[in-house]
């Protein structure tokens, strides 16, 4: 749908990771005017209990039931973030803590060493830069890991950020712009004659992750969800997720590390631990049993965490869709557009899921990939 007002008024429903980059590209980059509504404190949720990893390789180039192209979408991301990254800190003044430093994959039994086997031919067949590594090869690049360590890959195109500062620094340069404005609160959306109306504005972008579903519309006095406009958001399901960071020492490693579900992120003096991956459960709060659960994990994988203290634990909720992809575009409803669903991958896919969205809402050409990810989709996933 294109608009004619040559300046769209566009309301964003949801302050995290998503929405915000939703809104630097709509306002910062191509001067639209957007509203930023959100019951939390902006950038709080699951952006904030992220661990910044931007990891195309391991993430998708083979995960079971994915879309058949989410794989290319991550690389776009991927690809998306180096310029994304100068420019909001230029226009920030902060660090995000983009590193270009390679992720380590690391196997330690035989099934892991087949799917690390099967994503390096994934990433050979893509002509993607990876390197095979022997027991050897990966304890002398990483030597804080354990010698049970089997064989493991050097994957260049898994890169990180501090997602906490990422939050930080584009509510920075979106308070900085006067096209933006942040409303604290639920946005007043109604509902008159089968039109979706929220007043002053010309578009409504739902990016509330799982929540998406359930944002409330007034219709003659009374408050329905938003899944009634578009059914597709149905689909959206809840995946609880557990943290916890430890302090920094002699024996913690220096690179990313992803071993199986378990991840090792160095930052800031300190080693994030995660994650759990826990289906149709909303959690504010860890448990201690999941917690010492993933520790001992961790420790397992580099022994020299064992003494570590434990400096934060925390939980989030994931947004994810059948075929684990995003829904990126518009809905059934003139005037809706979505962008939800992310899973683990909400801050790899940020910024390009900020231009595909942007393209599709000033009736620009968001291409053939773009479509792809669409609400109305069929759920054909990989093999």
């Amino acid at each position: 749908m294109a608009l004619l007002n040559s300046s769209p008024r566009i309301a964003i429903i949801g302050a995290g990771i998503i929405g915000l980059s939703g809104a630097y590209e709509l306002a910062v980059r191509r001067g639209a005017r957007v509203s930023i509504y959100d019951t939390r404190s902006p950038g709080r949720g699951a952006s904030w209990a992220a661990a910044g990893m931007l990891a195309p390789a391991f993430e998708a180039a083979d995960e079971p039931g994915q879309h058949p192209r989410f794989f290319e979408l991550c690389l776009q991301g991927a690809a998306a973030w180096p310029d994304f990254a100068n420019e909001l800190s230029a226009r920030s003044g902060l660090d995000i803590g983009f590193s270009r430093v390679p992720c380590l994959a690391a196997a330690t039994g035989s099934s892991e060493e087949t799917r690390l086997g099967r994503i390096a031919a994934r990433l050979t067949a893509a002509r993607i830069e990876h390197s095979a590594l022997t027991a050897q090869d990966i304890l002398r690049r990483e030597p804080a890991l354990t010698p049970e360590v089997i064989s493991g890959l050097e994957l260049p195109s898994d890169l990180r950020v501090n997602n906490r500062q990422v939050v930080d620094a584009l509510i920075s340069a979106l308070r900085a712009c006067p096209k933006v404005r942040f409303v604290p609160g639920p946005a007043p959306l109604r509902s008159a004659a089968g039109q979706l109306r929220l007043e002053g504005h010309d578009v409504i972008l739902g990016a509330a992750g799982w929540e998406t579903a359930v944002i409330k519309v007034e219709e003659r006095g009374q408050l329905f969800n938003l899944v009634n406009w578009e059914t597709a958001l149905d689909d959206i399901e809840s995946y609880g997720g557990q943290m916890l960071s430890v302090a920094d020492g002699a024996g913690a490693p220096k690179h990313v590390v992803r071993a199986g579900h378990v991840y090792l992120v160095p930052r800031d003096g300190r080693v994030v631990i995660g994650a759990t991956v826990e289906p149709d459960r909303v959690i504010d709060e860890p448990d201690d049993v999941a917690i010492e659960a993933l520790r001992l994990e961790a420790v397992q994988l580099c022994p020299g965490l064992a003494d570590a203290p434990v400096l934060e634990r925390w939980a989030g909720v994931r947004p994810g869709t059948p075929d684990h992809a995003p829904f990126i575009g518009g809905t059934r409803t003139p005037g809706l557009f979505v962008a939800a669903g992310h899973f683990r991958n909400g801050i790899l896919l940020a910024p390009v899921t900020a231009r595909i969205i942007a393209d599709q809402i000033l009736g620009k050409e968001a291409g053939e990939l773009a479509a792809a990810f669409s609400l109305r989709r069929a759920y054909t996933a990989t093999a």
